[in-house]
């Protein structure tokens, strides 16, 4: 902001220049009101580039969707070489598979050009899969991705039957009737916390680094403000004085175009 504030200030000096008499000031020429008047004009486009509200939503939203697809294939990687580290943040038996994933990105808008980015999980929609032939009932553990990522302990109980029945170790074990079971680590412990290390991983090395380069918002964003900072038809006209207000309006309309956005 504060170099905005700077390049419009610099910019007011050129006013003067703008606007001249040829037969009675001392402009004898277009030339200078000209080029004050192409110098101001773009002055104010970069001036007015950041607070544009469709450019700020391109360079948001280009990066982050970048960030999103590549951080989703190195967790989607990490998975397929390493599953009991990363197998709760996806269904059932669908370690690696992008369609599966428990885990999403999401952007946090801050001031200016800035944005932060979190992390959530969502909720596991498929059936907990069980070799037991006597179970009927199918269970699904909506929570499956936050608590096992968070190493908690969780306790089953019979819902809609007197008594557990499960497999352990190939054995058939049947609880008494009303009997809970805590499970201390539903997850296994090679799971704990192992989502949230990858998410650091990636964020503190060249990885995002790289999703922002491969964006390709510098070329977007190159091309679209060349076009912007073009010499309007009015300015490009033969004239010996030009409005500062006039300037103003045509570079706001400049940005509109480019970045479908407005002050």
């Amino acid at each position: 902001m504060a170099s905005n504030v700077a390049l419009l200030q610099a910019a007011s000096g050129l006013e003067r220049l703008m606007v001249g008499v040829p037969q009675n000031g001392p402009i004898k020429d277009s030339n200078v009101a000209q080029i004050s008047a192409l110098l101001y004009y773009q002055a104010n486009v970069l001036a007015g580039l950041e607070q544009n509200k469709g450019f700020k939503q391109l360079f948001k939203t280009t990066i982050f969707k970048q960030i999103e697809k590549e951080f989703g294939e190195y967790i989607d990687a990490n998975a397929r070489i390493k599953p009991s580290s990363l197998h709760h943040v996806y269904e059932w038996n669908r370690v690696g598979n992008q369609g599966s994933r428990l885990f999403k990105l999401k952007q946090i808008d801050s001031l200016g050009l800035s944005f932060k980015i979190d992390y959530e999980f969502k909720l596991s929609r498929s059936n907990v899969p069980s070799k037991n032939k006597m179970q009927k009932n199918k269970y699904k553990f909506a929570n499956k991705a936050s608590v096992m990522e968070k190493g908690m302990p969780i306790v089953i109980r019979p819902k809609s039957a007197e008594r557990l029945v499960f497999e352990m170790n190939g054995a058939t074990v049947f609880m008494p009737k009303g009997a809970s079971v805590m499970v201390k680590r539903p997850g296994g412990s090679a799971a704990t916390n192992q989502f949230s290390l990858a998410y650091s991983r990636y964020f503190s090395g060249q990885l995002v680094n790289s999703a922002i380069k491969n964006s390709g918002f510098q070329q977007i964003f190159g091309t679209k403000i060349v076009k912007a900072l073009g010499a309007p038809a009015s300015i490009r006209k033969v004239r010996y004085s030009f409005s500062p207000n006039a300037i103003r309006t045509e570079a706001d309309f400049a940005l509109s175009r480019e970045f479908g956005g407005s002050l």
